[in-house]
């Protein structure tokens, strides 16, 4: 994948082109099982064959097409049986986000690899907890200290994932009436692009607008300029 990428808050929002290879290196069942399991820890192509009940030259087959991909690397290993052998795993930290219904198409990839410029309190807090556990570890250890961390980020996620749900819900039934609104103004189809384009993806650049809609520069100026006279 290429390394394409802004600025998105707490992570990196990557372009069109990572989110296709993103969708290209998981379409496949066999793909994202192999993802769950070296989402655990790194491992070799005949040890996932065995536990994933594949060929070895299906595993082969797809490691390679995700190490094309940038998802997954490989370092070769010393092997206690024999030569050495190639060691594979994940290469990335990714979230797909990906939401359709009428009116609304949203697709957005994000790579968390790298470190948080911005955060929420509840994001410091679990920062800081992180932080004590690991350099104040208690007698018993570190592992019911982390697993109630995690425990606590996870119940965050939930709440946050359900209040996106609502949103997206209402977010939906507003949009249905804005395009019923846009569908009877006494306006050009290209002005009705337009004028969806600045209020469902909150396009308002010229040159944006010019390249969502495959329309001239200088067309979208003017087509802007009577969509702000008119309405």
């Amino acid at each position: 994948m290429s390394a394409g990428r802004s600025s998105a808050g707490n992570s990196d929002l990557l372009d069109d082109e990572n989110l296709d290879a993103v969708l290209l290196a998981i379409e496949n069942p066999v793909r994202r099982k192999i993802i769950r399991r070296l989402s655990k820890e790194s491992g070799y192509q005949l040890q996932m064959s065995r536990e994933l009940g594949f060929s070895q030259q299906l595993v082969a087959k797809h490691l390679d097409a995700m190490e094309g991909s940038g998802l997954v690397s490989s370092m070769m290993e010393e092997s206690p049986h024999g030569p050495k052998r190639k060691e594979y795993l994940l290469n990335k930290g990714i979230s797909l986000s990906l939401d359709f219904a009428p009116n609304l198409f949203r697709a957005r990839v994000y790579a968390y690899d790298y470190p948080v410029t911005e955060s929420s309190q509840d994001s410091n807090d679990f920062f800081r907890t992180l932080g004590n556990v690991v350099e104040h570890p208690q007698a018993s250890g570190k592992m019911r200290p982390l697993g109630s961390l995690i425990s606590e980020i996870d119940k965050r996620m939930a709440t946050m994932e359900d209040e996106r749900s609502v949103l997206l819900y209402i977010r939906h039934l507003a949009m249905t009436e804005v395009a019923k609104a846009i569908s009877g103004m006494p306006i050009t189809w290209d002005e009705k692009k337009a004028l969806y384009q600045l209020i469902n993806e909150r396009e308002t650049s010229v040159e944006g607008i010019s390249k969502s809609l495959k329309l001239r520069e200088d067309w979208v100026r003017t087509i802007i300029a009577n969509l702000q006279s008119n309405l």
